[in-house]
């Protein structure tokens, strides 16, 4: 009796950390948004606003870094994968395609993070996958193919190869996921996320200086409050966010931990129609579509 309590509450300490990271992340599409734009005008550059984050996301993580330091040496490798992977390159990734492309668009195409961590887990880490997955997985890059097809509902060409950014950036988290799996599972969640930080943070808090965004901040009249939304990108979906994700990836599986994605462009969408962008019959039935892909993985995988 006893082993079932603990397992419920485990279950349900899984699914509350869920539901606070598709929450987090979620609403992170639309603060990028709000650190690019005010009232449709740039104010930030991708570069300035991708590395501004990560500055400020591995600051906010520092006290975690000198007490976890001399984990450091020994887990060097799988960690620079995971700051690479997991932050750096998807953060300009993001920040790019966003210039470019809806929040809501930004919020459907990061829903294949699962898919990725499944077909990276098979065919890096030995992962077993059943014939549903397969389906799943088919299914969900077809509804992917479709929303890049059809393009953000201002217009965009179809063709944009800024909305492909987030697809690859979605593969860089599959991986990052595997890697914390299978090679950071014996760190705290703390640990792994201010040392995974530490490769890109330090780097750049450098490039922030060369990418005018001091000069940014002295001339534009309204760069203050695009960085107040950065800042609150970084310390929540960068830094907090980082940590919960790290945790869930140590309770449950890379696959499982990923379905956050299923639940964020609900949130992203909600995001983007309150902010004024709309939304096609088209791309909500590839949104169907990708989830539906999803799901099929996910009852593969508790299966």
């Amino acid at each position: 009796m006893g082993g079932m309590k603990k397992k419920q509450s485990d279950e349900r300490l899984n699914w509350l950390l869920l539901l606070v990271l598709a929450l987090i992340w979620g609403s992170s599409f639309i603060l990028m948004k709000r650190g690019l734009f005010h009232d449709g005008q740039p104010v930030l550059t991708p570069f300035q606003m991708a590395s501004a984050r990560l500055s400020i996301a591995w600051l906010a993580l520092t006290p975690f870094l000198l007490k976890y330091w001399q984990e450091l040496r020994k887990h060097w490798l799988p960690l620079l994968g995971s700051g690479v992977l997991g932050n750096g390159i998807p953060a300009f990734l993001f920040a790019s395609a966003q210039s470019r492309i809806s929040s809501s668009l930004s919020g459907m195409l990061n829903s294949l993070t699962p898919l990725f961590a499944l077909v990276l887990g098979v065919a890096l880490f030995r992962q077993r996958m059943r014939l549903v997955h397969v389906a799943g997985v088919l299914l969900g890059l077809c509804g992917a193919v479709g929303l890049i097809a059809l393009g953000s509902a201002d217009g965009l060409p179809s063709w944009s190869i800024y909305a492909l950014m987030p697809v690859i950036a979605t593969a860089c988290y599959g991986m990052s996921a595997n890697i914390v799996k299978h090679h950071l599972y014996m760190l705290p969640a703390t640990a792994t996320s201010a040392l995974a930080l530490t490769f890109v943070g330090p780097l750049a808090l450098v490039l922030v200086f060369f990418s005018g965004l001091p000069e940014a901040l002295s001339n534009q009249p309204h760069a203050w409050r695009s960085l107040g939304y950065v800042a609150l990108l970084a310390t929540m979906s960068s830094a907090l966010a980082l940590v919960l994700w790290n945790v869930l990836l140590k309770r449950t599986s890379a696959l499982w931990a990923s379905s956050v994605t299923y639940l964020m462009p609900v949130v992203a969408i909600g995001w983007g129609l309150l902010d004024g962008e709309s939304l096609s019959m088209a791309q909500l039935g590839m949104i169907a579509v990708v989830l539906s892909g999803i799901y099929l993985v996910n009852v593969a995988e508790r299966r």
